[in-house]
C-alpha cells in the first residue's frame, strides 16, 4: 500500500502527540504532577526533541557528514552565474558557511518554525487547497508549475504561492507519487503535466522546484529533448536542490532515497545526460546554510545561473522573504531568456 504525503504527515502528527500523551502519563504517576502540568511538560518534551532533529541536520549537513573534503563541489562560486573551475577551496567553504552567533540563532529558530508549519500543519491537514489566481496577470509569463521535493507534497508552496500570484504568475502544483519512488518516474509525470499545461494554454510551463523536485525536473527536461521535445519547459528554479546528493540521503527510505545519495551512480548519469542548453535553463537558487541539501555546494550546477543566499535554512527557502524575491528574480531571468529564444526562433 503506498500512502500519500499527506497521510505520512497526519500519522507523524499523531506519533507526537501520542509521545506527548505518554510523557505526561509517566510524569503524572512518576512525580505526582497534575495531568494539565503534565501534559504541558510532555507537549514541551516533544517540541525540544522536534528542535533536535532540526539542530541535527544543520549539524550534519553543513559538516559534510560521512563525505571526503576532496569531493566536495568547487568551492569559488559566484552568486551571478558559474565561476571557472577551480580547485577546491575548504577556507572559502568555511568563511561563507559561518554565521555570527545572532544570525546563528535566528536562522535556526526560522528553520523551526518552518519546518513545524510544513510537516505538522500544511502538509497533513491544507493538500486539498488550490492556490488563488493572479489579479493582474503577467501578460508575456508562462504558466508555473510548482513541484515539491522528498516525502512532500503541493501544500509546501501554501507561503509561496500567494507571493508568486501577486507577481502575476499563474500557479499549480503536483503530487508525485508513490512518495518514496523512483525520480525517473517522477520525471514521466512532470513531462506528462508538462504536456498537458502547454497543450491547455499554448505557453510551455515555468518550472519552481524545492529539493528533490529540481531534480526530477532536470530529469523531466532531459526524457522531453530524448522524446523530440526540447522546449516543454520554459524554464527551470531549483530552490535548494541538491545536484551533486546530500549527506542526509544516506539516512533515508526510498528509491528516490538512493538516488540523492552523494555523487551517486544516478546523479552522475542525469549530469551527463545534460546538454549545455538545458543547463542554460537552469537557476539555482540557494543557501550556504541549508539544513539539507549539503555540504554548502551542493546546489551549485555548472552551466546554470545561480542565485546564493545565506542565513536561510532548507524549508525556510518556501517562505522567508529574501528567497521568494529571488524565486521572482529567478523567473524574470527565465521569462526573459525564454522570450529571446521566441524572438530568434524560425517562423
Amino acid at each position: 500500500m503506498n500512502l500519500t504525503a499527506a497521510a505520512l504527515r497526519r500519522a507523524a502528527v499523531l506519533v507526537q502527540a501520542a509521545s506527548a500523551c505518554a510523557v505526561a502519563a509517566c510524569l503524572s504517576s512518576v512525580t505526582g504532577w497534575s495531568w494539565p502540568l503534565a501534559l504541558g511538560s510532555g507537549i514541551v518534551v516533544v517540541l525540544l526533541i522536534f528542535g533536535a532533529s532540526v539542530a541535527l541536520a544543520f549539524a550534519v549537513t553543513l559538516g559534510g557528514f560521512g563525505i571526503p573534503m576532496a569531493q566536495r563541489p568547487p568551492a569559488d562560486m559566484r552568486a551571478d552565474g558559474p565561476a571557472p573551475m577551480q580547485p577546491h577551496m575548504p577556507g572559502d567553504i568555511a568563511r561563507r558557511s559561518s554565521l555570527d552567533l545572532r544570525s546563528a540563532v535566528a536562522c535556526f529558530l526560522a528553520e523551526y518554525r518552518a519546518v513545524f508549519r510544513m510537516f505538522n500543519w500544511l502538509q497533513p491537514f491544507h493538500s486539498r487547497l488550490s492556490f488563488a489566481s493572479p489579479t493582474h496577470p503577467l501578460p508575456d509569463a508562462p504558466p508555473v508549475l510548482l513541484v515539491h521535493g522528498y516525502g512532500c507534497n503541493h501544500a509546501i508552496w501554501l507561503d509561496m504561492a500567494p507571493a508568486l500570484a501577486e507577481a502575476g504568475y499563474c500557479c499549480e502544483g503536483i503530487d508525485l507519487t508513490p512518495v518514496l519512488g523512483n525520480i525517473d518516474q517522477y520525471a514521466v509525470q512532470l513531462l506528462q503535466r508538462m504536456r498537458a499545461i502547454k497543450a491547455r494554454s499554448g505557453r510551455a510551463p515555468l518550472l519552481v522546484c524545492h529539493s528533490m523536485g529540481g531534480l526530477a525536473a532536470r530529469a523531466a527536461q532531459v526524457l522531453a529533448a530524448r522524446s523530440g521535445d526540447p522546449d516543454a519547459c520554459a524554464g527551470i528554479v531549483t530552490l535548494g536542490s541538491p545536484h551533486h546528493g546530500c549527506a542526509l540521503a544516506r539516512f533515508g527510505s526510498g528509491h528516490n532515497a538512493r538516488q540523492m545519495r552523494w555523487q551517486s551512480p544516478w546523479l552522475v548519469a542525469l549530469a551527463a545526460a545534460e546538454t549545455p542548453a538545458m543547463r542554460s535553463r537552469i537557476v539555482s537558487v540557494f543557501s550556504w546554510h541549508d539544513s539539507i541539501a549539503g555540504p554548502p555546494g551542493t546546489s551549485w550546477l555548472d552551466g546554470a545561473h545561480h542565485l546564493a543566499l545565506d542565513g536561510i535554512g532548507h524549508v525556510s527557502l518556501l517562505r522567508h522573504r529574501r528567497a521568494i524575491d529571488a524565486t521572482l528574480a529567478a523567473l524574470t531571468i527565465l521569462r526573459r531568456e525564454a522570450a529571446r529564444r521566441d524572438a530568434v526562433a524560425p517562423p
